[in-house]
């Protein structure tokens, strides 16, 4: 009788360890699976801010090409998100729109379009 208790309080111990690793060990997110076919789905817990605010930014001003300052090209990261989430409106070296992040500094030269959280967009 004693070996069934000890047995079953092991189980228990088990379903309770195996119930905390894939809830608050794993990381997972309950939201991406209540709409999993949502154009953004997910988006929000794969991307950084900035990336997403650029995407906004671009689609408002209906952009066909834009480029990145030299402090987001450092940011590889920055650099790789912006141009795969940003797809269809690629990434051009001679265009006329350029992020900038809110803190760096940027040409006289170019006009400040449009002036977000984490970036700014001007044109030069």
């Amino acid at each position: 009788m004693r070996i069934k208790k000890l047995k079953f309080f092991f189980l228990i111990i088990c379903i309770i360890q195996l119930f905390y690793i894939f809830h608050f060990r794993s990381g997972f997110e309950y939201e991406i699976i209540k709409s999993p076919f949502n154009e953004n789905s997910g988006i929000f817990y794969a991307l950084s801010p900035a990336v997403i605010e650029s995407n906004d930014i671009l689609k408002r001003h209906k952009a066909t090409d834009f480029n990145l300052s030299e402090g987001l090209k450092k940011d590889t990261y920055l650099y790789q998100r912006s141009i795969e989430f940003n797809y269809p409106i690629r990434i051009n070296e001679s265009s006329q729109l350029i992020f900038f992040l809110n803190d760096e500094d940027f040409p006289n030269t170019c006009k400040i379009i449009e002036t977000g959280k984490y970036l700014k967009l001007t044109q030069c």
